[in-house]
């Protein structure tokens, strides 16, 4: 879990408004999208909405988090569905803690525990990806109901 960027386009993204920039979730990707072809996505009517947070101390770019595909679809590579009492409860198994440790160090174990406790943070997005999602494409429906009839 960690710090997510909006784009200059994400800041208007309807489904992020009420996030604050950065917004926290949980990632647990193994693989990761880089190097976006900007000039195709946007040709093809795609953009990108959310990038990682900055890590000036690798030499690697920032992954794309968060595009909208089509006025209809958003893909994220983090888990706004995500709840922090069940991601607590994974983090305390001992399998798990221990990857994270020898993975990220244990001050990284931490301070996701502590992260998790911040109603800020990982609730945050999860009372708010889904339900804006969810009621945007309920307007667009009745829009598109009431523009037929």
């Amino acid at each position: 879990m960690f710090p997510i960027h909006k784009t200059l386009i994400g800041k208007s993204e309807d489904v992020f408004a009420a996030l604050p920039d950065p917004f926290y979730a949980i990632d647990s990707r193994e693989w990761q999208v880089v190097t976006a072809d900007m000039a195709h996505l946007r040709a093809s009517g795609m953009a990108v909405l959310a990038i990682e947070k900055e890590r000036p101390h690798v030499p690697f770019e920032r992954a794309v988090m968060a595009v909208r595909f089509s006025p209809e679809m958003i893909g994220t590579q983090f888990h706004p569905e995500a709840d922090a009492a069940r991601m607590r409860t994974h983090l305390l198994a001992a399998d798990k803690k221990r990857q994270v440790v020898q993975q990220q160090g244990a001050a990284k174990y931490d301070d996701m525990l502590r992260c998790l406790e911040d109603p800020a943070k990982i609730t945050l997005t999860q009372h708010v990806v889904l339900p804006a999602f969810l009621d945007a494409a309920y307007r667009a429906r009745i829009e598109r109901r009431d523009a037929v009839v």
